[in-house]
């Protein structure tokens, strides 16, 4: 776990390299990045066995449509999960308790990455239900090259958001402009992080000059123990 104050929680003036060299000593960087280039020698292996066709260009499509959509169920159903009382115990996520105190301290990196242990559940679970789907092991390859890409693009987009380095491009300062929405202005608004279609489509993408400044923004209405505590 990232260990940020006082070095990293509020370093200014990050450049992109800088801030780049904080994400790529944490563990989940790493473990997405060898994940990747894991599934890409394999891929290229196959290619060398002739494994390979049209059939490779559905599954790349069908997650690039579909990402948004998963980044804005997974934001409203599991982080912005609500502790609630089934059966008499309480069912709460880890990831929403972690989200949570994510929203508290927004520049606390200790909690901008996504756990590892649920980081790993998840892409094991997407191997064996894509192993399933897949006509082929080429095809099955791709699609995990895919889902790996956009899972590391995913964290770093999220990481940077978080960081003091200063938007350059077109496309991140809206990434960042609009993240930034979420956590300072209302949380209920701007659930995708680095696209938001889900937003457009499920209504989540109002004018900010008709949103209200959320009292919640930073407990999402609960409150948990501080960091360190019982986190």
């Amino acid at each position: 776990m990232i260990d940020s104050k006082p070095k990293y929680a509020r370093a200014r003036d990050l450049t992109l390299g800088q801030a780049g060299a904080i994400w790529l000593r944490e563990l989940q960087p790493k473990f997405l990045l060898l994940h990747l280039f894991g599934w890409v020698g394999y891929r290229v292996y196959l290619l060398g066995q002739g494994d390979w066709g049209w059939l490779d260009l559905v599954p790349v499509a069908l997650l690039l449509a579909l990402h948004p959509f998963a980044e804005w169920i997974i934001h409203v159903f599991i982080l912005h999960h609500r502790p609630r009382q089934v059966l008499g115990l309480r069912w709460d996520y880890h990831a929403a308790r972690m989200h949570r105190l994510h929203h508290r301290d927004p520049w606390d990196l200790r909690f901008v990455l996504m756990p590892l242990p649920i980081m790993v559940l998840g892409l094991a679970l997407g191997a064996v239900v894509f192993w399933l789907l897949a006509p082929t092991a080429g095809v099955w390859a791709t699609t995990m090259i895919a889902t790996a890409g956009i899972a590391a693009y995913y964290e770093w987009i999220h990481f940077l958001t978080h960081t003091s380095y200063r938007p350059k491009g077109r496309i991140y300062e809206r990434q960042w402009r609009l993240h930034r929405l979420h956590h300072f202005k209302n949380e209920r608004y701007w659930m995708g992080v680095t696209r938001h279609l889900g937003d457009l489509v499920l209504g989540t993408f109002p004018d900010r000059a008709n949103v209200k400044t959320s009292k919640t923004a930073r407990t999402l209405g609960l409150l948990d123990p501080p960091a360190g505590e019982d986190a």
